[in-house]
């Protein structure tokens, strides 16, 4: 017998000479942490991923558990079985709340109503969708500090929402212990049930300060191009404001080269392009070179 089989077996002690293991607060909860996740995998591979086909089913959702769209996450990469489950219920966590009149009664649902809102999980919230999501101490941290989310923060924030209530999911259990290493670690193990945090766009007024002579002529050019190419580029006024800001952000400008013209007796070319400073703004470089330089060949040669 090795000398893990023998402190397993239980008769390791430390009047025998061997030394106790000590299971503390750490210890446990990733000791739990494997359990679970043992025991919880043959369910989810078994029984409920057979209650998933079947509420799939009633909704018409065949393809849903083999959408490549959804990023499977956790440990439900390990095989085919967990990863279609996966995507089942992250589609029933996007299916609208009113489609439950086609599959309330139906006993494959209700026990998946019953794990998804399962207080191991924290507190469900349907948030309008057909299955909830825990908002575990975590979730609720991620959602009173967002915008700004550091680590140091959130761990603390979560271990004093824990404390201060009766949550005993196991995010919440690893809340209250508050080391974060294991609070990611557990937390990866519900991935699929715990509410996610978000963080959405902040309302951002676009104020429209186009001179009046650029943005007549401006006009002139998108009315003309429009007509040309039976397309519909935006006009150059104040209600679209956001669109142009927006297309802005697309345009990177660094490194862009062009040619402007050439000396044939010398065989020259001359160019403009934008260069980066080290001061973090553009400058522009106009140079001579006997070849002709593209944008791209601009942007690979930094130094030249």
């Amino acid at each position: 017998m090795g000398i893990f089989d023998f402190l397993r077996s239980g008769r390791g002690s430390a009047t025998s000479g061997t030394s106790a293991q000590v299971v503390d607060d750490k210890v446990f909860l990733l000791g739990l942490d494997v359990l679970y996740t043992e025991a919880m995998r043959r369910h989810e591979r078994t029984e409920l991923l057979a209650c998933a086909r079947g509420v799939a089913s009633a909704l018409h959702l065949p393809q849903a558990g083999t959408a490549g769209e959804v990023t499977v996450e956790g440990y439900y990469t390990q095989d085919a079985p967990l990863a279609e489950y996966f995507r089942l219920v992250r589609a029933f966590q996007h299916v609208d709340e009113a489609r439950a009149r086609e599959v309330e009664g139906l006993p494959e649902f209700e026990r998946l109503f019953a794990v998804s809102s399962s207080p191991l999980y924290g507190v469900p919230q349907r948030n309008g969708k057909l299955l909830p999501v825990g908002r575990d101490p975590l979730s609720a941290a991620l959602h009173r500090t967002a915008p700004n989310w550091h680590a140091v923060q959130l761990v603390s924030e979560a271990q004093s929402l824990a404390l201060g209530s009766d949550d005993f999911s196991l995010v919440g259990l690893a809340a209250i212990h508050g080391d974060p290493v294991v609070l990611a670690a557990l937390r990866e193990s519900v991935v699929l049930y715990a509410e996610p945090g978000f963080i959405g766009l902040p309302v951002v007024d676009f104020a429209w300060r186009v001179s009046r002579a650029l943005a007549e002529r401006g006009a002139r050019f998108v009315r003309t191009f429009n007509d040309l190419f039976a397309e519909n580029l935006p006009a150059p006024i104040d209600s679209e404001a956001a669109t142009y800001w927006r297309a802005y952000l697309k345009n990177r400008i660094e490194g862009r080269c062009v040619r402007l013209g050439s000396d044939g007796p010398r065989q020259l070319h001359y160019h403009w392009a934008v260069k980066h400073e080290a001061d973090g703004g553009y400058a522009l470089d106009e140079f001579w070179d006997q070849s002709v330089w593209t944008t791209e060949r601009y942007r690979k040669s930094p130094y030249r």
